[in-house]
């Protein structure tokens, strides 16, 4: 919500001022999920081990289960699939938007645009009916998005806290979802576990089991 922002953004503050003062990584180096369980980049005046970054990376998720109000949607597709799943996120989110009686921007990491498919989603947007269809309409219904304001805003993720834990958000399910010896040898095969207090399950009422792993995926 609009009113909590702040205090989100305090919460991440501080946890960023935590790891500095535990284990002195630097306040402002950017939280790039990949490199930073890696093992990729100076974190830190020293050396701070793989096993020790998974724990810090554990603790930033738990940080984002802290933020007041905050609600997880995940999309996982196989690869070549990643326009379909931004569709899905804007639908759950102008649905979301629609129950709440509010209005959303889209503030998204630099790179892919998707703004074409956002302004096609306002005019026309065919949602197939879990039913089996919408009576006189047919199998399927056009619900345009009208509650997402403004194309999307691209920001630099290095200035962006919100983003940040937007890719370790978006890492931690691809490695649930596609675990390597590596995470399974660290435990951050299981990361995403840590973000359940925060998932909109019913998001996706055809997933028989939201944690369970599947075939190779892109997750946003």
């Amino acid at each position: 919500p609009e009113d909590k922002w702040r205090t989100c953004l305090d919460i991440l503050i501080s946890m960023r001022q935590t790891m500095a003062h535990t284990d002195g990584v630097y306040v402002r180096h950017e939280i790039h999920a990949t490199d930073w369980v890696g093992g990729r980049g100076r974190i830190a005046k020293h050396v701070i081990p793989k096993g020790r970054r998974v724990a810090l990376f554990n603790y930033i998720l738990s940080a984002v289960t802290m933020l007041p109000g905050v609600q997880l949607f995940n999309a996982a597709v196989p690869p070549g699939q990643d326009e379909r799943a931004f569709e899905w996120l804007v639908n759950r989110i102008n649905m979301n938007m629609t129950k709440s009686g509010s209005r959303a921007i889209l503030i998204s990491d630099e790179g892919k645009a998707y703004d074409s498919i956002l302004r096609r989603m306002r005019r026309f947007n065919p949602i197939p009916s879990r039913f089996g269809g919408w009576g006189a309409q047919g199998r399927t219904k056009s619900i345009t998005v009208d509650r997402i304001l403004e194309d999307i805003t691209y920001r630099d993720s290095a200035r962006s806290l919100f983003v940040q834990m937007a890719d370790c958000c978006a890492f931690s399910l691809l490695r649930r979802e596609v675990p390597t010896p590596k995470a399974k040898h660290y435990g951050y095969d299981q990361s995403f576990l840590i973000l359940e207090p925060i998932m909109v399950k019913l998001a996706n009422w055809r997933d028989p089991n939201p944690h369970g792993p599947g075939p190779s995926k892109q997750c946003r």
